[in-house]
């Protein structure tokens, strides 16, 4: 959700699924479906959030009739110039443009199988960031929402992960297929989790310095509350390893990935999560310059 200093803006919930074939993060958004010569309106929230959580092999996946170029969608001026020659194949945007390319061919890909969007995008951040390197940069992201007076950005990062399942290093025997299974998803889901955070951390300074540039333009920036080089960024992660005592976090990480949980078992994630947020570096120093008005 991004709201300006005056309370405006339109909270923006965003479904994400994945592509089996590709592996590429697939938006349950106007622009996608604008790709495929879809209906997004008429589209169920039910049927996207079955997508959205269809765990591979456990669930099956999700399926959408491809229609594009029946439309005439065209693909966005700056990813159009990233795949032009010469190609700049290691950038971002580069890649994704590449993952939107062939969506635009019905002929080679009539459908679309879905498949849980964590495997994509566990923590739901590449949807920000994809959406920034789509517009350019972010303070034409926030002009195009009509957000140019934000003074602060605040990411809630929420990381279930599960615990390791370590016993098979104490047993001589070749673990079962299904036990290589869950190790290989979880690890590439948490090394990627890493990654992404990661990534988010190293844009901020950049993005920083393209709002200040934007809002202040040829005049001098001075960061002073209300000023055009007020902006900041506060990054909080819930995580259940910033709890103290080990057994609790050991107790919640072993909770299944369940669509049904024992009310105890609800109560207290709750409680553990509020206390992991209030005890956050990041959100008390956001509170600190709510208070104080910076």
């Amino acid at each position: 959700t991004f709201k300006d200093f005056e309370g405006r803006g339109t909270p923006k919930v965003m479904i994400n699924a994945t592509d089996m074939t590709y592996g590429t993060r697939f938006a349950f958004s106007r622009r996608m479906f604008d790709a495929v010569c879809s209906d997004l309106s008429s589209f169920p929230v039910g049927r996207a959030c079955a997508a959205s959580s269809a765990v591979p092999i456990v669930f099956s996946p999700i399926t959408l009739r491809n229609y594009a170029g029946s439309c005439g969608y065209h693909l966005p001026e700056v990813l159009s110039q990233a795949l032009d020659p010469p190609r700049d194949t290691s950038s971002r945007r580069f890649d994704l443009a590449n993952q939107l390319a062939p969506y635009l061919d019905r002929r080679k890909k009539p459908y679309i199988h879905l498949v849980d969007g964590g495997v994509a995008d566990n923590l739901g951040l590449r949807a920000i960031l994809e959406t920034v390197i789509l517009m350019g940069d972010l303070w034409t992201t926030l002009t195009h929402d009509h957000l140019e007076n934000v003074r602060k950005v605040v990411f809630v990062i929420v990381n279930a992960e599960t615990e390791v399942d370590d016993r098979w290093d104490r047993l001589e025997r070749i673990p079962p297929f299904a036990a290589m299974v869950d190790s290989y998803s979880s690890i590439a889901i948490s090394r990627y989790n890493v990654e992404t955070v990661a990534l988010l951390r190293e844009s901020l300074g950049r993005w920083t310095d393209e709002v200040r540039a934007g809002r202040c333009g040829s005049q001098p920036i001075s960061t002073e509350p209300g000023s055009c080089g007020d902006i900041r960024f506060y990054i909080v992660e819930v995580k259940f390893d910033a709890l103290p005592d080990e057994a609790e976090q050991k107790v919640l990480k072993r909770l299944p990935t369940s669509f049904r949980l024992q009310p105890e078992q609800v109560d207290h994630l709750r409680d553990a999560a509020r206390r992991i947020v209030a005890e956050s570096r990041a959100f008390r120093e956001l509170l600190d310059d709510l208070r104080e008005g910076s």
